[in-house]
């Protein structure tokens, strides 16, 4: 008990203000959790609460990478985001959340934040998504960092804490491999690491960097945005190592996948009376927050229908607009459903999703297999760790017709082996001694009891990147070594020069024999 009271009633800034719905979901959890727990939580946000909660304030930000790329009149239609190179939209990303992250800083409840007098928090809690130029409120503040990744995390995030990521067996979360790579995966795996932390560090850091001594300029000793992500005390993984690969990881490097998953709440009424009248039972099919399936283009969508109609299952679709074109009987559209508690009634049978992290995360908490249509970011890895763990099976974007449909729900449907595979999953995801949320808490308390844990600090940070390597101490095996060699190479030389020698003596006397 002691322990508990050491650490309640801190003052902890959070930033989140990447505009994704997804990304909000679990910052909102574990916030509100902190709050709930008697912490004073102040929330920077583009997705505030919808509801007064007890030490909980939110700072609304109002712009958006959207706002950005509509001023360049590139399409808003993420499903076209396929046809773009993986290096493309890197460097997409990195150009647009320079320009957003810019805008943010500018808004007036920010900058009463970055200019406030007398104002201190314990901790400060970043979103790990492209909001490095937040990060100048830890050099306010004098607080530790703790880094919360609405996903799995990529290779640069772990060396943040002195992580190691090796590229042999740890794929990257943009590609679809798992971690029994071949040569070229492995070749492919290692060029993509490479080039995403290159180009994050010597393109979009000093471009982040600039940016926040733009507006944090009350300090002249205001250290680098690289020297900063290096102070980090804790980073919190949205993932788990039983719905992945496993993977090593450093003692402040903790994952908590599925902390915004909840125990399954009772349905609206008339959602409640759809389930438990679908005898055949019922298909739940939603493309997430980010994409919308209206936007799908038709030949898609009406393939999807088609395949849809001959079902004898019930399909319930999250879909965006008003009306859906040539709707089936057996289709019900809303614009929102409550997933999670639709996922764990008895009567679904099958998930039909793009991939998305927390959407696989909700499907096996609840051990419901799954087909995949993946889109972008980590979505193609999520969908072929599902299909390789046997709980579901990918189709690709650029192949929905009505047949690939009808084969992909019918195999999962017809055969027990898909549903049993996400049940065993399941059991193993949730046999944890702590609630993934409960795990988030504690750690993150861990860090406010002991003043930013500086124990838990590797000291991996502190060497340079031949020591790392031991490229050191391989060169100088490698000079002592050499002079052994080749006194063993000029002994076997004269060794052999005699012997052939002797031999080539005999030869001349056998011929004058």
């Amino acid at each position: 008990m002691q322990c508990i009271q050491l650490s309640t009633g801190a003052k902890i800034l959070g930033i989140f203000p990447f505009h994704a719905k997804s990304h909000s979901f679990v910052a909102s959890a574990f916030l509100r959790e902190l709050a709930s727990r008697g912490h004073d939580v102040t929330v920077i946000s583009h997705n505030p609460q919808t509801e007064k909660i007890d030490n909980y304030t939110d700072v609304y930000v109002k712009t958006t990478m959207m706002d950005v790329i509509n001023k360049q009149g590139v399409s808003q239609n993420l499903f076209e985001i396929q046809n773009v190179g993986l290096l493309t939209r890197m460097f997409f990303l990195f150009r647009n959340n320079q320009r957003t992250c810019d805008l943010m800083l500018q808004e007036e409840q920010i900058q009463k934040l970055i200019h406030a007098r007398n104002l201190h928090f314990d901790l400060l809690i970043v979103e790990a998504f492209f909001n490095e130029c937040f990060l100048g409120f830890v050099h306010k503040f004098k607080a530790p960092l703790i880094q919360l990744c609405a996903f799995g995390g990529a290779h640069w995030i772990g060396d943040w804490v002195g992580n190691p990521n090796p590229y042999a067996y740890v794929p990257d979360p943009f590609l679809s491999y798992n971690d029994k790579m071949n040569f070229w995966e492995r070749m492919i795996n290692t060029l993509m690491g490479t080039a995403w932390r290159l180009g994050r560090k010597y393109y979009y850091l000093p471009g982040q960097d600039a940016i926040m001594r733009k507006y944090f300029n009350d300090s002249d000793d205001l250290p680098s945005v690289a020297a900063i992500e290096y102070t980090t005390s804790l980073v919190l993984l949205n993932h788990h190592f039983s719905i992945s690969y496993p993977r090593p990881l450093m003692p402040n490097m903790v994952q908590v996948g599925g902390m915004h998953v909840r125990p399954p709440k009772k349905l609206p009424q008339d959602l409640e009376k759809f389930l438990d009248d679908a005898s055949d039972g019922v298909i739940y099919f939603s493309m997430g927050s980010n994409l919308k399936s209206s936007d799908l283009p038709d030949y898609k969508r009406d393939a999807l229908l088609q395949a849809f109609s001959e079902l004898k299952q019930q399909v319930l679709w999250k879909w965006e607009t008003d009306s859906l074109p040539r709707q089936p009987k057996n289709v019900r559209v809303g614009r929102w459903f409550p997933q999670a508690d639709i996922l764990a009634h008895p009567n679904l049978r099958l998930f039909i999703t793009h991939g998305g992290l927390l959407s696989t995360q909700e499907a096996l908490n609840r051990g419901v297999p799954v087909v995949g249509i993946p889109v972008f970011g980590d979505q193609t890895l999520n969908m072929a760790w599902a299909q390789h763990a046997g709980y579901g099976v990918m189709l690709s974007l650029r192949n929905i017709t009505k047949e690939s449909v009808s084969w992909a729900v019918k195999e999962v449907l017809e055969n027990d082996r898909y549903r049993e595979n996400a049940q065993r999953l399941s059991r193993i995801y949730r046999d944890q001694p702590l609630t993934p949320l409960e795990q988030a808490v504690y750690w993150t308390e861990y860090v406010i009891r002991h003043k930013g844990a500086p124990h838990l600090r590797s000291a991996a940070l502190d060497l340079a990147w031949y020591q790392y390597f031991l490229l050191d101490v391989i060169a100088v095996l490698a000079l002592a070594m050499g002079p052994i060699v080749l006194i063993v190479f000029m002994i076997l030389r004269g060794v052999l020069r005699r012997i052939w020698g002797v031999k080539k003596i005999c030869k001349e006397r056998n011929k004058q024999d």
